[in-house]
């Protein structure tokens, strides 16, 4: 499934997500970012069984594989024990302290933070939520903590091809030099995704482009 801007009803219907998994294993790619968005909003993880599936034969076939959506608790992250990394969002916005306990917990080399901006506050709780925080603020909060690094989403464009937040990105790694920085969200064309590279980006995650053939997986690589 592959929403525009997150909204129930909207964007694509893929079908199977093992087969795409495979599909674009051969295509290439060389990880996956797989979100159970029924999980993201009902507060807790939900598609569990077709996610390991997808994990699996992603691994099978030697990509990473990262897993967001839902993730509120440490024993939620132990239901993907072959995931690569995990992306919190929500409860680390509203208890950043979650960090820590989820770093010590399954390492802090596989927890990413997922920061969610829409009309320029955080937004969490599958989007349905906005917390008083923009971009400067979200950061801040995660200055003391050991993680991995940051997935980016700007849900403004998310699903529309209309363009990525550049400027965001950019702002990110002058904050986090250090860390890993990856994107979502407005993905359309080549040219965006060497923006984003140029940027700092060191992963851009494309959805709505691959799927609708706009870009060609191959003509990245």
């Amino acid at each position: 499934m592959k929403r525009v801007r997150g909204v129930k009803g909207t964007g694509l219907d893929l079908g199977d997500p093992v087969k795409w998994a495979e599909f674009w294993a051969d295509e290439g790619a060389k990880g996956i970012h797989v979100v159970d968005l029924d999980g993201a909003e009902a507060g807790r993880p939900v598609n569990v069984d077709v996610i390991n599936k997808v994990i699996e034969v992603a691994k099978e076939r030697g990509l990473w594989v990262q897993v967001a959506g839902g993730l509120r608790e440490v024993e939620h992250l132990k239901l993907y024990p072959r995931a690569d990394a995990y992306v919190i969002g929500s409860k680390a916005h509203k208890e950043p302290s979650f960090i820590k306990e989820v770093s010590d917990a399954v390492g802090a080399d596989k927890v990413i933070i997922a920061i969610d901006l829409k009309g320029g506050k955080v937004s969490v709780e599958g989007w349905k939520e906005e917390i008083p925080a923009g971009l400067k603020e979200a950061l801040d909060k995660f200055e003391s903590y050991d993680f991995k690094g940051f997935m980016y989403t700007y849900v403004d464009t998310e699903g529309t091809m209309k363009g990525p937040d550049v400027e965001g990105v950019r702002y990110i790694r002058s904050r986090f030099p250090n860390k890993l920085i990856e994107y979502a969200g407005g993905v359309g064309s080549e040219d965006d995704v060497r923006a984003l590279w140029s940027a700092g980006a060191d992963v851009v995650i494309i959805g709505m482009a691959l799927y609708t053939g706009k870009i060609r997986l191959k003509d990245l690589l």
